[in-house]
């Protein structure tokens, strides 16, 4: 029994109390519905784990310069329910390697639906790891889901700058 508690314990260290209350809010969010019969809600659905773990400038925190702007049309606007509006520099450290990936991490895919230039990023959710992720689909009828992630869709990740989530 002291060994098993050794092992919580130094785990538990490993991570940081945001990165925990993030997870546990989106896991309290696996096998239920999100705004059921809504498409793009995966962003929403992001931005509510993230309010609940880390407060309410996160219902309009976005970057300025999307890592995909370059991709965009002139008349793409940027918005909070974009995929992609949280996916830049000024917000935390990209990562741009699958195997860097950490649980807590934003993961941004591209062209996962819809008729958008190639590497556009159209999806979010949040990694349990580099290998599984939990996120909001619309192909599943909003369902959120714990799911491998899709490497070939992968565009980057974001690891939150700490500032932007305290205890």
């Amino acid at each position: 029994m002291k060994k098993f508690f050794v092992i919580m314990l130094f785990t538990a260290a490993n991570y940081s109390y945001a990165t925990n209350t993030i997870i546990d809010t989106a896991l309290a969010w696996q096998n239920k519905g999100y705004r059921v019969g809504k498409a793009e809600q995966c962003m929403n659905w992001t931005r509510e784990v993230l309010v609940s773990a880390c407060g309410e400038h996160f219902k309009t925190l976005q970057t300025k310069a999307p890592w995909d702007a370059h991709l965009l049309e002139e008349e793409d606007e940027l918005a909070v329910i974009h995929a992609d509006s949280l996916a830049g520099d000024e917000l935390g450290k990209k990562i741009t390697q699958l195997s860097d990936v950490q649980q807590g991490d934003l993961l941004f895919f591209k062209n996962t639906y819809g008729d958008w230039a190639e590497g556009v990023i159209t999806h979010v959710g949040i990694a349990l790891d580099n290998t599984r992720y939990i996120h909001r689909m619309t192909s599943n009828k909003g369902i959120v889901k714990v799911e491998a992630i899709p490497d070939k869709e992968f565009a980057n990740a974001l690891r939150l700058d700490k500032k932007l989530c305290k205890p």
